[in-house]
């Protein structure tokens, strides 16, 4: 069955990329959380999708701009290290699926994940260059490139280097599961890579998505996904 990814943790419930959205992913049933990272002005790679503050914590702050303890420290900012949601992540035995959207951050998680031997996660990007400096550091760690609407997935995956090829299609129409055609199916398969989903919120789709040969399915509410493997939602 494929795995249940809460995309930036329970982000339909809790503030994305927190410890609380990814403590409530897991009691949602996510089997693995999906994180993004950004570098601090003193090289600590944290947790966020977005490296200016405005639009998650309405602060006109850069996290690049910062270091790691004025971060830290700066009120109605909640932003943890990689650090501690991989502790977390050990903690409740979940898999981590990072997204590396900074320079730099590639290798620092990396290494974090290696020392715990913190196998089960997934390391990639929109970025072939980021993915490709992993593989060429001799990280062992599945590594993914999320490939954009009308980008070739195939070509996308061979460009990376990559074992996963994720497809971010969720603005795909209102039948973007229509687009993993069997014949996609099959190019990935014989190339030897897994495919993950984008993240997907309505129930009708996530119907159809659950029932295809695909590594993992992202969502900003994953009780949703868990429903549908089980399922008990219906197109």
């Amino acid at each position: 069955m494929p795995l249940a990814i809460a995309h930036r943790g329970a982000s339909a419930h809790a503030t994305e990329n927190t410890l609380n959205a990814f403590e409530l992913a897991s009691d949602l049933g996510a089997q693995m959380w999906e994180l993004d990272t950004q570098l601090t002005k003193d090289g600590v790679c944290v947790v966020s999708h977005d490296d200016h503050l405005e639009r998650v914590f309405g602060v006109d702050m850069h996290i690049s701009a910062m270091t790691a303890s004025e971060l830290a420290n700066r009120p109605g900012v909640n932003v943890p290290t990689f650090a501690e949601v991989a502790a977390l992540a050990r903690r409740r035995e979940a898999g981590l699926y990072v997204e590396l959207k900074a320079a730099g951050t590639g290798i620092p998680a990396w290494r974090e994940l290696a020392k715990h031997g913190q196998s089960f996660a997934v390391l990639g990007s929109f970025n072939p260059a980021f993915v490709r400096e992993l593989r060429g550091a001799g990280c062992r760690w599945p590594l993914s490139v999320l490939v954009p609407l009308g980008k070739d997935p195939h070509e996308a995956g061979e460009e990376a280097d990559a074992d996963i090829v994720h497809l971010c299609w969720e603005r795909g129409g209102t039948r973007p599961q229509d687009l993993v055609t069997q014949e996609l199916c099959r190019l990935a398969r014989e190339a030897g890579r897994e495919i993950v989903l984008w993240h997907e919120e309505r129930p009708e789709v996530i119907a159809d998505l659950v029932r295809l040969p695909v590594l993992g399915i992202c969502s900003d509410a994953p009780e949703l996904l868990k429903a549908g493997v089980g399922g008990s939602i219906n197109a």
